[in-house]
């Protein structure tokens, strides 16, 4: 008893192993015949094409028994479409459901002749006979890869041409509606007419053209051709083609230029590491940016102001969204004669063979501070508190560059309040409140405390280059006994 156990066991396992490989399968094999609809005779050198579903691209060729097999993943129950063609013989067609694992066997598939002596072979070579049912597109023509932008005076349109094939290859010679899309765009109003057009109509026989013209907006289109048969309910999708609409010539209205900050701390100041970037806008008459790698020279200073103008990068080109950027360098130079006062230059950006300019103006203020405290001495009342009024300028007058920071700082038993306390500045060519007019209030922190004591409190001016000026008041703090 034991014996017949222990021999049972090992065939048990052996089904599960089977069982398990067989369930886990997703192969499955379609197999069946090829034969004249007339006769019934088998049909040699048939060629079976997966029509549908579209991801599956198996074929065969039946054998000298008109029969075929071949395999198939799938992973899912989904319908099957096969087309069979044969020179001489019209497309057959045969469609069913299949699951994953399961079989499909004996299909029968019958061709009719397309031929008054009963088809049947003709020369080796390029399958020939009648065309079967559209099954591919192809694109055989585009006249213009790239277009331009409506309106900038280039050519804004292309043609664009394909030819229709049954699944043998042979070109359909019958008409044919063949639908073309946008799929995506610059959505600038670039358009496809016609949208539907016949193979055969004002094109070759199997062939069919349209054209693609271009919007206010430059990018890259993708189009796609469309055959619908309902019939077979199929739809046959040609491989996207692109086509660039590129951006017309640099435009004055669409031209600027701009600093990173417009007050820049480098009057008389050397250092080839403290830059302030320059950048052009370029665009074309509709707004796109210009083609890339447009050059756009800049110049500074370019009226010969006495003292120089700061040292620019000659040139930049442009990039994908049409910006150009290049740096200006603190190179000690002292400006002195430009209309507006010392300190300030004018950069100077051109394009397009120099027929197109714009200008910035930027001021270059000293790294040095002047600070300014009125009333100059602290004297504070028991509990009190003191107010002074503060002017911070550069050496020359002007407000301090763009992101100087400013605090007060008061000694232990005092308190600081107003608007420099912890200030940061923003970018400004004139003087004025808040610019370079300040007010402070110093104040008695601790009044319990009876003893008179001396105070003081540092203001502290910290530009973007890293220099840093000081002024210290000192006094008393008065107290009661």
């Amino acid at each position: 008893m034991k014996k017949r156990f222990l021999l049972f066991l090992p065939l048990v396992l052996v089904a599960l192993v089977l069982q398990s490989c067989k369930s886990g399968s997703d192969s499955s094999i379609i197999s069946g015949q090829v034969t004249d609809k007339n006769t019934g005779t088998p049909i040699k050198g048939a060629f079976v094409d997966v029509i549908k579903p579209e991801d599956i691209t198996n074929t065969a060729t039946t054998d000298s028994l008109g029969n075929f097999s071949f395999d198939v993943e799938v992973n899912e129950a989904q319908p099957f479409l096969l087309e069979v063609s044969k020179q001489n013989y019209k497309p057959g067609y045969t469609s069913f459901k299949i699951a994953p694992g399961k079989n499909i066997e004996d299909l029968i598939v019958k061709l009719e002749s397309s031929t008054q002596d009963g088809g049947g072979d003709g020369d080796d070579g390029d399958v020939g006979g009648e065309a079967g049912g559209p099954a591919s597109l192809e694109l055989t023509n585009l006249t213009e890869p790239e277009i331009d932008v409506a309106g900038t005076g280039g050519k804004t349109n292309t043609t664009f041409t394909f030819e229709v094939s049954d699944s043998a290859g042979r070109v359909v010679d019958y008409p044919v509606d063949v639908e073309f899309n946008i799929i995506d765009g610059p959505n600038g109003g670039e358009s496809i007419k016609p949208s539907v057009a016949t193979t055969g109509v004002n094109s070759p026989v199997g062939k069919v053209k349209s054209n693609l013209s271009a919007g206010d907006s430059s990018g890259t289109v993708r189009i796609e051709a469309v055959i619908r048969r309902p019939d077979v309910n199929l739809t046959i999708r040609s491989t996207p083609i692109r086509v660039a609409i590129a951006s017309g010539f640099p435009d004055q209205e669409n031209f600027n230029v701009a600093p990173a900050v417009h007050n820049f701390d480098a009057f008389g100041y050397i250092d080839e590491n403290h830059t302030n970037p320059i950048t052009a806008s370029v665009g074309d008459l509709k707004g796109n940016p210009v083609t890339e790698n447009t050059v756009v020279y800049f110049s500074a200073s370019k009226n010969n102001l006495n003292g120089g103008g700061g040292l620019v990068s000659s040139s930049s080109p442009t990039d994908e969204n049409g910006f150009a950027t290049v740096e200006l360098f603190a190179n000690g130079s002292q400006p002195t004669g430009h209309p507006q006062g010392p300190g300030f230059i004018d950069v100077i950006a051109e394009t397009d063979a120099n027929s197109i300019t714009e200008t910035t103006t930027i001021l270059l203020t000293t790294p040095e501070a002047n600070i300014n405290v009125s009333p100059t001495t602290l004297n504070i009342s028991n509990g009190g508190g003191q107010t002074f009024t503060v002017t911070i300028t550069d050496l020359n007058g002007y407000p301090m560059a763009a992101n100087t920071e400013i605090t007060v700082t008061p000694s232990e038993g005092l308190s600081a309040s107003g608007s420099i306390t912890d200030l940061k500045l923003g970018d400004y060519f004139a003087p004025g409140p808040d610019r370079t007019e300040f007010e402070v209030t110093i104040s008695d922190a601790n009044p319990d405390e009876t003893n008179p004591t001396e105070g003081n409190f540092t203001i502290k001016v910290v530009t973007p280059s890293g220099r840093e000026s000081t002024r210290t008041i000192s006094g008393s703090r008065a107290k009661t006994k």
